[in-house]
């Protein structure tokens, strides 16, 4: 009969090659890019936005240029996104925010963001707590999306050892589904995004886990080849 941890560790190997890829971590050495990043995804698909993500880092590839772009070229590059005179005025005000004030690690900032209360409520009105303070709270478009990608990518990179990342509680499916994995692969340990509950793998959990992460090949509609989706 084969061993339960020799079942586990053949497990956590498989889990180890599913890793979602997440443009948030190719960016997390540099905050800005990736407060960029998240103001395009958000509401939008990775599919559509990280292509104009880069055409616009290849126009304005600092906070300098992109302080001084013209908005109206910038909203036209964006159209594809919708909201798009929305998000050229956030990018240009985040530029020059980031330019007159620029994060550091070592002084976070109060965020504008509420939470819900983690403790059971009793009254039918939920009560909600502060965000945790970041050191890009204070900067344009930096809701909680934007905050949570930053404490789960940006902590790390800064120090490999930070436990940053197991505090934070996205609503981002992209995100959930992201630390679901590092839990389990990195932490080994079975992560309820709805309650934040940290319990021992189980076999059971990670054959779940594995089956959610695996990419699902579907017949192209042009060709009828087959594609990992």
């Amino acid at each position: 009969m084969a061993s339960p941890y020799f079942d586990q560790s053949h497990l956590l190997r498989r889990l180890s090659q599913l890793k979602p890829e997440l443009i948030q971590e190719k960016l997390a050495h540099d905050p800005f890019k990736l407060l960029v990043a998240v103001i395009l995804l958000n509401k939008t698909t990775a599919k559509v936005a990280i292509p104009v993500f880069w055409e616009l880092i290849q126009r304005w590839p600092t906070p300098w240029a992109l302080s001084k772009a013209d908005q109206n070229e910038l909203s036209d590059l964006l159209y594809t996104l919708g909201t798009y005179t929305i998000r050229s005025k956030r990018l240009i005000d985040l530029s020059l925010a980031y330019l007159k004030d620029p994060p550091n690690k070592y002084d976070p900032r109060p965020s504008r963001p509420t939470l819900p209360s983690p403790t059971k409520q009793t009254s039918p009105q939920k009560k909600r707590i502060k965000y945790p303070a970041t050191p890009v709270s204070h900067l344009p478009g930096t809701g909680p999306y934007a905050l949570d990608s930053y404490r789960i990518f940006c902590t790390v990179h800064d120090d490999p050892l930070s436990d940053e990342w197991k505090t934070v509680a996205p609503s981002d499916k992209e995100l959930i589904r992201f630390l679901k994995w590092k839990w389990a692969a990195e932490g080994q340990m079975k992560w309820c995004p709805e309650t934040g509950d940290v319990q021992p793998l189980t076999i059971s959990y990670l054959q779940t886990l594995i089956g959610e992460l695996t990419p699902r090949e579907t017949p192209s509609p042009n060709t009828g080849c087959i594609q990992a989706t």
